[in-house]
């Protein structure tokens, strides 16, 4: 079997044993980078994920071609398998696994990982909208505009305007991973200090309308929908909803839906 550093103590030969500790060490070492995983479950009303990872103890002693099975979770595989690769790098070299001849070899390895979390029954549900995308809110730097979605497979994903323009510019797991990556973090760091947030603009029966969430990154304040029309220079609030199930069986909830 192969010995990670901490398993040293425990003879080789020892397979149960050495199995146990290297489970062990790879739970310590997994729950650290995946500490915003339940976090993200929470946000998108997850109860349990489940993957198994593979990945193989070189005979150099390092973590190479790390993977998730088929069935696993795919945000939990994904998340997993970026962190067990972040780990491979940080951890001292593995003593690898030896045949009886003392020849170095490769050992392929499976490992199951498993996140639940307690739901509040009293949490209000995630509202289910027709379309795969919604648009949760826009950030607006000088000329630029990044539209971030959320989909249905419960990630977000980024795109930038400008000249009307799209680019995708990439996804997040978590509102958390998002709201740590740059540019993006300098942008809502400027939006807290702000009453109301973009969420989109668009037209509706030939008429230009804006939406704004308010308090969106303001916690410790109420979050409600205003709908507000455009007439060249002129603006006027024709809708506010308290709550986003009100504001998704609004006329005006197409405005925010993605193809």
């Amino acid at each position: 079997m192969p010995v990670f550093s901490s398993c040293d103590g425990i003879k080789p030969t020892k397979k149960d044993k050495m199995q146990h500790c290297i489970s062990r060490e790879l739970t310590l070492l997994l729950s650290k980078k995946m500490a915003n995983f339940s976090d993200f479950m929470l946000e998108n009303q997850i109860t349990e994920a489940k993957a198994i990872l593979q990945f193989v103890v070189s005979k150099e002693g390092i973590l190479m071609d790390i993977n998730a099975t088929k069935d696993s979770n795919p945000l939990l595989a994904e998340a997993a398998v970026q962190s067990l690769n972040l780990i491979s790098e940080e951890i001292p070299p593995i003593r690898p696994a030896k045949l009886k001849s003392g020849e170095s070899v490769n050992l392929f390895y499976q490992f199951p990982l498993k996140f639940t979390t307690h739901i509040d029954p009293n949490q209000e549900p995630n509202v289910e909208y027709p379309v795969d995308e919604i648009v949760m809110f826009t950030l607006v730097d000088k000329n630029l505009n990044y539209e971030i979605r959320l989909f249905k497979e419960r990630n977000l994903r980024v795109f930038e305007y400008h000249d009307n323009q799209e680019v995708f510019l990439g996804k997040f797991l978590s509102m958390r991973e998002f709201e740590n990556s740059e540019p993006y973090k300098s942008l809502i760091e400027q939006e807290r200090f702000a009453d109301k947030t973009l969420v989109t603009q668009g037209f509706m029966n030939d008429k230009k309308y804006e939406i704004y969430i308010y308090n969106l990154f303001r916690k410790n304040k109420p979050s409600y929908v205003e709908v507000v029309k455009v007439e060249g220079d002129k603006k006027s609030i024709v809708a506010t909803y308290e709550k986003e199930m009100d504001f998704s069986k609004s006329e005006y909830a197409h405005l925010i839906y993605r193809e």
